[in-house]
Order: C-alpha cells, then structure tokens, then sequence
C-alpha cells in the first residue's frame, strides 16, 4: 500500500504542505517563463486558415456531449488544413493576450482552463494525413496561430505504432499507423512551477484532462473523432520529439480521423 498511499496523498492534498516552507520562483520575483516554447529561427512557419465556425457540422451542444466517444476506426480520408486550424484552436488557440499577473510579462486566454493561467503544455503534431502537409513532426505556435515544421520524420507511421506500447502492443497499435494526425501534449513543467512549486505537477495533470476534452467535443463537431492515449514508451515519444524527458516530456496523446459512426 506504500506506493498507492504517497500517491494518494499527491492527488488529494491540494495546497496542505503546512510541514514546508514553499516559496515559488514568482515570490522571489524572477521572471516568468515564455508562454511558448522558444525554437530556433531556420525552422520553417506555415500560416493555418483563420479559425471558421462554418467548419463545425454539429453545432447541437447538447448532441456533442451525448455522442462523444472514443474512436479508432477511422475512414480512408485526409483531414484538411482548416479542421486541424479548428481543433488547435479548440485546445489550445490564444482568443487574447493579457497583462500578466505580477504585470512583468505577457498571459493568454484560451477555451480551456489552465490553473492560474500557466498553460504548460506545448502541442505537436504527428501528420500521416493532412491536405497540404507533408508527412513529420509539427509543433503549434498558439500566439500567432501557426504551425513549425518542427522535423522530418522517415516510416512516420511505423514509429508511431513502436512508440506505442513497443512489439509487444503492435497489434492493438496498428490503428494509429491510419491516424491522419496524432497529437501529442508535451508538458514544460516550470511554467506552472515558477507560480506553484511542487503544488504545480497535480494541477498540470489536471490541465492536460481539460485540453482533451475540447479535442473530444470539436472532434464530434466536425465529423472527426478521436482517442485519447494514456500509455505509451515514454522514452520513445520524448526521442521522436527530440524532448529531453526532465525539462520537457510526453504526457498525452490522441489520435485524429475521419470518423465512421462505430466507437472504439
């Protein structure tokens, strides 16, 4: 029971370490983070389409939520440019960019919450099959609502469907190898840090739920659906990112498609 009771503890204690003094990077008054990943200046930019509300097929709320399901059969069909710009917008687009809190830099309203605004999590594209782009590793660029073409990646698909589970889950993993788009949350963890200390990593957990659940419900409204993942080679995933695993690595993914009307 020791493992479960520590991580029990982990889940239920919220801001109650009264046995610890925590004094959090922002009490000191050093500067925040980036509220997006900085990446080198040769790596090539694609602008997406303006996010459209025409591009939702179901507008009924009310039938989103009821019909939402995770899917892994999916149709033999490309997803476009514009259903990709709507579901980054739908899970991680910035609507507005504001005075940070402490007024020394920069924050983001966005359609999901993130505890005090930290927003920690970067997303990365795995694209097998998007109209106009071609096949590798992408990573979203929310303040401007672009895409960097972030590597090259040979046999995609086939990495993919290793870094899932490795040989022993190749069969349960061959439906992400006809995902047109996987995509997959990488976590900074000193964002939320620099505000929370170690209270952080249990609210960035929770962030990442709340990202999901956008994808899930715009997926529904677009015709699309999706699976969220929550096992997989973390090492591996964190290598075909080029993550170092410590200051940035792999917490969840979710495969993207057309959908036919079977869940998973």
């Amino acid at each position: 029971m020791g493992d479960f009771e520590n991580n029990r503890t982990f889940m239920k204690n919220g801001f109650g370490y009264p046995d610890r003094e925590l004094v959090s990077d922002q009490d000191k008054g050093l500067p925040q983070p980036p509220v997006e990943k900085v990446i080198g200046s040769g790596l090539k930019i694609i602008d997406l389409p303006q996010v459209d509300k025409n591009t939702i097929i179901q507008g009924d709320l009310f039938a989103c939520i009821n019909n939402r399901r995770s899917r892994r059969k999916f149709v033999n069909q490309a997803l476009t440019v514009s259903e990709l710009s709507f579901l980054l917008w739908a899970t991680q687009g910035v609507q507005k960019v504001v005075p940070a809190y402490n007024r020394t830099g920069i924050g983001t309203l966005r359609p999901v919450p993130s505890a005090g605004g930290r927003n920690a999590y970067e997303t990365y594209l795995a694209v097998n099959n998007v109209t106009g782009l071609k096949s590798g590793i992408y990573l979203y660029r929310p303040l401007e609502h672009k895409l960097a073409f972030y590597r090259e990646i040979d046999n995609l698909s086939d990495k993919l469907v290793a870094a899932y589970g490795g040989t022993e889950y190749l069969n349960e993993a061959k439906w992400l190898a006809d995902t047109p788009v996987v995509f997959i949350w990488s976590c900074i963890p000193y964002r939320g840090e620099w505000r929370y200390h170690c209270e952080s990593h249990r609210l960035m957990l929770l962030d990442a739920g709340h990202i999901c659940q956008n994808l899930y419900l715009a997926c529904e409204g677009i015709g699309c659906g999706t699976c969220a993942i929550g096992a997989w080679e973390k090492d591996a995933f964190d290598k075909l990112l080029g993550l170092d695993g410590k200051d940035e690595f792999v917490v969840y993914l979710a495969g993207v498609g057309k959908t036919t009307t079977e869940p998973a």
